[in-house]
């Protein structure tokens, strides 16, 4: 589990090669973990978002198909932080869920919320072919794992909204020096605008500051190339 928990705070470039390292190190740290799987939900939905088998990804996506089963239930329920099944063919919680895993050989089943924000929220699914597959010492290893991985996810999401946010503040302010130029205004002014705007279309700030940026690029563009097109060219 210490090398499990180096392996997750490795740096990473995006969320996704997080999500992937989470699932995989699941599957190799905890005893009797055949496959495994992170799903997120937001207010689009609920998604697997990595997957150590396609397998994985299918009994994930029938729970959201059939509206049950111990993935959503840990993933949604705010009163839970984990479920598990010892054995689908006995489970009564959820019958159509559980009878189709059976059917596909997947005896046991634990879900882990590993945090949860507003809305969103994200778990850690654990399949395995065997009857009674978490006892205690398994049940123990795969909870401080999703501390782990709580914290490992954590971190990645900050620096991606302080990504995004750096981002957008140098789109905006892109905008507002255009908006000055066009208009021959001063920045508090060139604000208000770009703020109407956004009120009126009902359209994020960072949205039409985006489209105002992609509109002059784009506009250089074709000035560029009429250009080239009737520059004389040398004898």
């Amino acid at each position: 589990m210490a090398d499990a928990a180096l392996f997750l705070n490795e740096p990473a470039e995006d969320l996704e090669t997080v999500l992937f390292r989470l699932a995989t190190v699941a599957q190799r740290a905890i005893a009797n973990v055949d496959m495994a799987s992170i799903s997120v939900a937001s207010r689009e939905g609920i998604c697997t978002r990595a997957a150590t088998d396609p397998a994985a990804r299918d009994l994930d996506q029938l729970q959201y198909d059939l509206q049950e089963g111990p993935c959503l239930d840990a993933l949604l329920n705010p009163d839970k932080a984990e479920v598990i099944v010892d054995d689908m063919t006995q489970e009564r919680r959820w019958p159509r869920y559980a009878r189709a895993a059976a059917v596909r050989g997947y005896r046991s089943q634990m879900g882990i919320k590993i945090y949860r924000e507003g809305r969103s929220a994200g778990g850690l699914n654990l399949y395995s072919t065997r009857v009674d597959a978490f006892d205690d010492h398994t049940r123990a290893a795969a909870e401080i794992f999703a501390v782990h991985a709580a914290i490992a996810m954590d971190k990645v999401r900050t620096v991606t909204s302080l990504t995004d946010a750096l981002a957008s503040r140098q789109t905006i302010g892109q905008a507002l020096g255009i908006v000055m130029r066009t208009y021959t205004i001063d920045e508090d002014a060139a604000f208000n605008y770009l703020t109407r705007v956004s009120q009126t279309t009902n359209t994020k700030l960072r949205e039409v500051a985006a489209q105002i940026v992609a509109a002059v690029t784009e506009e250089a563009q074709a000035i560029r190339c009429r250009t080239a097109v009737t520059e004389p060219r040398p004898d």
